[in-house]
């Protein structure tokens, strides 16, 4: 009669503790103790404790005794008196696939002569088919000691196995998922999520995307059915993520095989000793791919460095132009930006438009968020880059913004750079750059220059104060306490307006735009090319169309605050000078 092969049960807790503890030491080998209880000759190991290694290295670990009792005697302090787990064993890991050494096996039986019954060695290696090398040592009599190898029995998979990729899981009209450990990741999944929306991107977000259900089936249904590209986000705890790294990796990794998906991997892991270098093996090794390189061979973005998170943007913006150029240049159509101010996007409202771009508003008041504006600053050179990339003779923007976000967009999508820019306001009319011939010459602009109380700046420095109103009947309350409040004065101050009282015909606007971009230009230069305070009211198509042509000049934009203790008043937002680098917004002053 065959005896049944002799078995170490290893249960998911201490599977868990033992297979994070290995990723996060690799190359060096790392082990510790094994708890649980006994079953004949089997042994079934409950739990897994960690003890630093004496000198440990890639080929050698010698755990530290002291620390292993205090460590023992802690864990069964907190146990009931009737509770059977004790000691049972060691574990310890080998960076290569290999079971237990001579050395191993000497020191197991060693610490076999003190106990009554067998005691379990583990060692894991990761990266073969079978991780997990198990030994049953234990003492018999007259002293003898024999070791027996066992048959180690992993805790069953805690997820089902994951089948091929449907039809349709890679679209290039998709949003961006973000992968990412939530107790340590969520402030640059968030930080990344906000850049891309500011730049034109649509990101798919488990906190505001994730409808409710059980949170497997609703990632299963958001990983296979239609994303452009993702972020995988690699913070130190991501080794402790079985949801990334069970299902979230894996599919990932299957779409990445598809050329029209693109594969970010945000590193913000650091290499030992440095602060400021990732570590670019770390996410083999926390993912549990290692000793392969499946991630380290793919391009990494080093997000402890600034310049990390706008590699992430640029190289996913120019990503999803690659996708559509073809399509854009064959059918001769017009590349499309949508622009919203909304307090929480979603993923579903990414849409046929090329770029998307979302500013976050503000808590409360009218006024744009700080936040959005900063962000807006760091992709506005991005998303213009990638428009001008796509080759298109027009760009056409829907939706509606803050003034002072569509002058900057307009700063982004210069005369210089861009043919023609096409505006589609609320009521489906269009405000086009272009001359088309029908322009009914029914408006004119007029400008004023303002009587000021000091000629001068009192710094020396030259600036012109200008608003420019292309609605009827302007009301000049709020720009005449800017003259009269700012502390450092203006060199010279005008009114640009429209006569008349009829509404700006749409057809006006290539003809209008242009001339009060060139008032504005002449103002600037009778005072020495002096910087530029802009107070702009009117439609939010014709200050985008306005700030395309503003490309020579340093503009600090200006918003209108209607909620302000003294009544109405025009607050400095941001200024703009688009013919330098990392223009056309040089500083946001808002909340300053």
């Amino acid at each position: 009669m065959t005896r049944p092969a002799t078995r170490i049960d290893l249960r998911q807790e201490a599977y868990e503790v033992i297979a994070s503890a290995t990723a996060q030491h690799l190359p060096q080998e790392t082990g510790g103790i094994l708890l649980g209880y006994r079953e004949d000759s089997n042994v079934v190991v409950t739990h897994a404790l960690v003890v630093d290694g004496q000198g440990a290295s890639t080929h050698r670990y010698v755990r530290d005794d002291v620390t292993a009792n205090a460590l023992l005697a802690a864990f069964l302090a907190q146990r009931a008196g009737d509770d059977p787990t004790g000691y049972v064993g060691e574990w310890h890991s080998h960076p290569a696939p290999s079971g237990p050494s001579p050395t191993d096996v000497a020191a197991m039986q060693a610490t076999a002569r003190e106990y009554d019954g067998p005691l379990a060695l583990l060692v894991y290696a990761p990266g073969g088919a079978d991780p997990f090398f198990g030994l049953i040592t234990r003492r018999r009599r007259w002293g003898r000691v024999t070791s027996k190898k066992a048959t180690v029995l992993p805790p069953p998979p805690r997820f089902e196995e994951l089948g091929p990729l449907p039809d349709g899981a890679v679209r290039r009209d998709g949003p961006v998922f973000i992968s990412y450990r939530q107790s340590d990741g969520s402030p640059q999944a968030e930080s990344i999520e906000n850049l891309l929306r500011a730049a034109g991107l649509v990101v798919w977000r488990d906190r505001t995307d994730l409808r409710p259900g059980t949170t497997t089936d609703r990632l299963e249904q958001a990983l296979t059915q239609g994303l452009s590209a993702a972020v995988l986000v690699v913070t130190p705890e991501t080794v402790h993520s079985d949801i990334v790294r069970e299902r979230e990796l894996p599919r990932l990794l299957q779409l990445d095989e598809d050329p029209a998906f693109s594969l970010c991997i945000a590193n913000k892991t650091a290499r030992a000793g440095s602060g400021a270098q990732c570590d670019y093996d770390a996410p083999d090794r926390l993912l549990r791919l290692a000793p392969s390189r499946t991630l380290a061979d793919k391009k990494q973005s080093n997000m402890l460095q600034p310049s990390g998170e706008r590699e992430i943007v640029r190289d996913l913006l120019m990503h999803r132009v690659e996708q559509r150029k073809s399509a854009i240049r064959s059918e001769d159509r017009a590349f499309t930006i949508r622009v919203q101010t909304r307090p929480v996007p979603f993923a579903m409202d990414a849409g046929e438009d090329d770029l998307h771009i979302r500013i976050r508003g503000a808590s409360d008041g009218r006024l744009p968020s700080r936040e959005g504006l900063q962000l807006l600053q760091t992709t506005l050179p991005l998303t213009s880059d990638a428009v001008y990339a796509a080759g298109a003779q027009t760009v056409r923007v829907f939706g509606g913004a803050h003034l002072s976000v569509a002058l900057a967009l307009g700063a982004a999508l210069p005369e210089t750079k861009i043919g023609n820019v096409e505006v589609v306001d609320a009521r489906g009319a269009l405000w086009t750059s272009a001359e088309t011939g029908d322009d009914p010459l029914t408006s004119d602009l007029h400008t004023q220059l303002a009587d000021l109380e000091h000629a001068r700046t009192p710094d020396g420095h030259d600036r012109v104060a200008i608003f420019v109103s292309l609605t009827p009947n302007p009301d000049r309350t709020a720009f005449e306490q800017l003259l009269h409040e700012s502390s450092d004065g203006f060199a010279a101050a005008a009114t640009i307006s429209v006569a008349g009282e009829d509404r700006l015909d749409p057809r006006e606007a290539a003809r209008l735009s242009a001339a009060a971009a060139q008032q504005i230009k002449g103002l600037a230069a009778r005072s020495g090319r002096a910087e530029v305070h802009l107070a702009f009211h009117g439609p939010y198509t014709m200050a985008l169309l306005v700030g395309r042509h503003l490309n020579t000049l340093r503009t600090v934009v200006y918003e209108w605050d209607g909620a302000t203790a003294g009544g109405p008043s025009y607050t400095p937002a941001l200024v703009l000078e688009p013919g330098v680098t990392d223009g056309p917004i040089t500083k946001v002053r808002l909340g300053q």
